[in-house]
């Protein structure tokens, strides 16, 4: 079986796979309204703006890639080691960034926030376990 950075083609495929579900879960099944209310959002303010949701697969893809090239580069072995690198990733990466699209940007507020680092936390956790497996 081919790999991506040391790592299984099929894991890291389940990885992205599981992100994308986990985003599905959060804002299209649990929380989408709230998350909608969140930016503002409404039905019709999506008109047009259709062509983005092609984006939605590529970013798990793009994490998945990154995390995978992160923990070879770690030597990252175990359960363990993948969720504490998958963390620091989390914490050093996808918080800053989001703090400050939150600090300069004009559309995230404190709720959308929460909701958009606990999405972001537990993609990474969960791509970072899977990528354990067939390691």
């Amino acid at each position: 079986m081919p790999r991506i950075f040391g790592h299984d083609l099929i894991a890291v495929i389940v990885a992205a796979v599981v992100i994308y579900f986990i985003g599905f879960l959060i804002y299209g099944l649990l929380f989408s309204g709230y998350w909608m209310a969140q930016y503002g959002y409404t039905a019709d303010s999506f008109a047009g703006h259709e062509w983005k949701m092609f984006l939605g697969p590529v970013m798990p893809i793009l994490t998945v890639l990154g995390l995978a090239a992160l923990l070879q580069a770690a030597g990252a072995s175990g359960l363990m080691a993948h969720l504490r690198i998958g963390f620091i990733a989390w914490a050093g990466f996808c918080l800053p960034t989001m703090l400050y699209a939150f600090a300069y940007g004009i559309l995230i507020t404190p709720g959308a926030l929460v909701l958009d680092l606990a999405h972001l936390l537990l993609g990474v956790l969960a791509a970072s376990a899977v990528l354990v497996w067939r390691k």
